[in-house]
């Protein structure tokens, strides 16, 4: 039960990660872009804020205390990330914002790779 959950979690959060840094990435890493992608960025913020919780609520069985660990702290990163982009936007800091997108978007997909991979790993 607990790996599939993770699971659920990961794919959702690889869907957002797809919608965020997808087809439109190219145009919002522009200050220009970044300046007019606030509905994403609140979008963006509202999954991983929502995957965030569903995690917490897990209970990690004993053989995935280690992974639990490692796979709560991404969120810390996700979730602060994308409400940076959403804030600075909001505060028409386009240059922050795009700093944190660009950022966010060069080690997103090889984290969730990273966890996906981890998860494997876990017996049962």
């Amino acid at each position: 039960m607990y790996k599939d959950t993770v699971t659920a979690i990961l794919t959702d959060e690889r869907a957002a990660f797809e919608a965020f840094f997808g087809s439109e990435a190219d145009a919002w890493a522009t200050l220009e872009g970044i300046s007019g992608a606030e509905q994403r960025a609140i979008e963006f913020h509202d999954v991983m804020s929502d995957a965030q919780e569903r995690a917490a609520k897990l209970e990690a069985p004993a053989l995935a205390t280690l992974f639990h660990g490692t796979f709560l702290e991404h969120f810390d990163r996700f979730v602060s990330d994308a409400g940076g982009i959403r804030d600075a936007i909001r505060a028409g800091q386009a240059d922050r914002a795009l700093g944190t997108y660009e950022r966010l978007r060069r080690g997103a997909f090889e984290r969730l790779d990273f966890l996906a991979d981890r998860l494997a790993l876990i017996d049962g």
